[in-house]
């Protein structure tokens, strides 16, 4: 199976896939309502993607979870940023900053998202965690 992290509802989502094939790489999609979509390579490891979904699993673990935000990649070629804030007991929002061009400031998405159970968003992150091992 080929990895993929969905964050979202049915009606508004963004999703990080993993490459079929060695030589692709990584997907970053999105929809708004099926009005707005987003399908576009993004230039990162497989070890910035686990890192990425460790630092999600350890944020969203907090027995009382706060704002943050957590980026994909610290280099320049950032496809996916979530700002991360607490959405009423049990639920987290999230604002999507997908960058298909790097960290170039006029040109980026920034597509809100939520609120999501947290409980479904961690069992989402661990399952989406073994898959990349």
């Amino acid at each position: 199976m080929t990895p993929r992290l969905r964050i979202g509802s049915d009606e508004v989502w963004v999703a990080l896939t993993a490459p079929e094939r060695a030589a692709d790489g990584w997907r970053v999609t999105a929809d708004w309502g099926g009005e707005f979509t987003a399908d576009f390579e993004a230039h990162v490891e497989a070890e910035e993607v686990a890192a990425f979904a460790d630092r999600l699993l350890a944020r969203t673990g907090a027995a009382e979870p706060e704002a943050f935000w957590a980026e994909v990649s610290e280099s320049r070629a950032n496809p996916l940023r979530l700002a991360a804030i607490p959405a009423g007991a049990g639920d987290i929002a999230f604002v999507a900053r997908l960058t298909p061009v790097g960290h170039d400031t006029t040109n980026h998405l920034d597509m809100e998202i939520g609120p999501v159970p947290l409980d479904g968003l961690r069992a989402d992150l661990e399952e989406f965690r073994r898959d990349l091992v």
